[in-house]
């Protein structure tokens, strides 16, 4: 029941049916749930840990509000990890591995699924490039990263601004390529493209991002 509560309350936050600053009562999430105060008082402390969960003294806790800053440094993170993890995966992916790559991009921008579905197979196809580096630390970091960028492409998504990924299938092309220089070239475009577009929004719509105060 731990993992399930878990499992829902992660998915709820980060398809941003829960948005941020949302007051997270155990007791009213239980009944939702269908499930007693003690499992998702567990999960609440698991999500407390991975961050996307804040509890503030003597106000309550909190689904984690949306830093500008913070959010500014993920993309920066991403510049850094992203396009070696990409190099890595050139060249230590199987050509079947690679053939895998092009479906999951072709999956991550098909017109005929919704844009909650979309951001999921964007967050899996990244994680999934981290995962043929080679490197589980390198992989683990770039699905945190993932996560939390997913919650604001949902959020996007919620003000009405979703966001089209056109750089997936010239980051997998470039991929297949195994040349380093057009590897790193096009996945550091991307992210900054992808940063660009994703500060225009949320500051646009500041009011109701629930952004942090810090």
């Amino acid at each position: 029941m731990a993992d399930r509560a878990y499992a829902r309350l992660k998915r709820d936050i980060i398809e941003a049916r829960l948005r941020p600053g949302t007051v997270l009562s155990d007791s009213a999430l239980a009944e939702q749930y269908e499930m007693s105060r003690t499992p998702v008082r567990e999960a609440i402390n698991n999500l407390r840990r991975e961050g996307l969960v804040v509890v503030l003294p003597k106000r309550g806790t909190f689904v984690k509000p949306l830093d500008f800053g913070e959010i500014h440094d993920l993309y920066t993170l991403r510049t850094l990890v992203e396009p070696e993890a990409a190099v890595l995966a050139s060249q230590r992916s199987t050509e079947g591995e690679l053939t895998e790559l092009e479906e999951l991009s072709a999956l991550s921008t098909d017109p005929d699924v919704e844009k909650l579905v979309l951001n999921e197979r964007n967050s899996r196809l990244h994680v999934r490039i981290a995962e043929l580096s080679g490197i589980s630390l390198l992989a683990t970091t770039v699905r945190a990263i993932h996560e939390e960028i997913e919650r604001c492409l949902n959020l996007r998504r919620e003000l009405g601004r979703p966001y089209k990924a056109v750089n997936h299938g010239r980051l997998v092309d470039a991929i297949m390529t195994r040349d380093e220089v057009v590897i790193r070239s096009t996945a550091l475009s991307g992210i900054e493209r992808a940063r660009d577009h994703m500060m225009s929004v949320l500051t646009r719509h500041s009011g109701v991002a629930g952004e942090s105060d810090s």
